[in-house]
């Protein structure tokens, strides 16, 4: 799989960055690599990027936190992100997911199923991915 582009990966644990930075490196994307939603924020103040894989548990900066900080300053990631969660039924997370109708890899997951959502949350218009025209 030969891509191109940049993709933000945002976890509070270094194992789950340096595994996804490879594989997506591999496949082509170039990769920014951050350990909190802070550090993200400071990327993309820096960096364009055109999708984010984040974490929703997070220390200091939730990943809802950060998706709302993404939403108001970079709109055009809105349909360009993917969540990660050990706990997508989690009832501070299950109906947030549902509101937002975000991509979601559970934790944990292949490196098959991340390419999969990336690949078309990149390929394809982004209102069709989630349903909306």
């Amino acid at each position: 799989m030969i891509n191109s582009g940049s993709i933000l990966v945002v976890d509070n644990y270094s194992n789950v960055r340096e595994v996804l930075g490879v594989a997506l490196k591999r496949w082509g994307y170039d990769v920014q690599l951050a350990a909190s939603g802070e550090e993200a924020c400071e990327i993309l103040r820096h960096i364009s990027v055109d999708a984010v894989i984040m974490d929703l548990r997070m220390p200091a900066m939730s990943g809802q936190t950060l998706y709302h900080i993404i939403l108001s300053q970079w709109p055009h990631l809105r349909f360009r992100v993917i969540v990660m969660t050990a706990d997508p039924d989690a009832p501070d997370h299950e109906p947030w997911l549902r509101l937002y109708r975000l991509p979601v890899v559970s934790k944990p997951f292949t490196l098959d199923e991340v390419a999969l959502l990336l690949e078309a949350i990149t390929a394809e218009s982004p209102r069709e991915v989630n349903g909306e025209i």
